[in-house]
């Protein structure tokens, strides 16, 4: 492993140049601009309590939105926890 050396004034610019870039960022999108949350396959199993073929089950049935980069699969947190409040309200028979 590596060190880099910065002097406190190179440090003091990159502080500047990244605190006045997430300015720029709050002005664009505002503090209304909810951030979504992502889960991968074994989040999604975590929280939900089932294998990963019944995740890939839901997928194929549609039951729980994905959007797939690569090979990967990733779900909003806010549809994983629509579907679990959906499966644990159901009727226990």
């Amino acid at each position: 492993m590596g060190y880099l050396i910065i002097t406190d004034q190179n440090w003091q610019k990159l502080r500047d140049e990244i605190l006045g870039l997430a300015d720029c960022c709050h002005k664009a999108f505002g503090e209304k601009c909810k951030h979504t949350d992502w889960l991968h396959n074994g989040d999604v199993c975590r929280l939900l309590n089932i294998s990963k073929r019944t995740l890939q089950h839901y997928r194929d049935m549609g039951v729980l939105p994905f959007a797939q980069i690569g090979h990967k699969c990733y779900y909003k947190r806010e549809d994983v926890e629509r579907l679990l409040l959906t499966k644990t309200d159901k009727p226990k028979k």
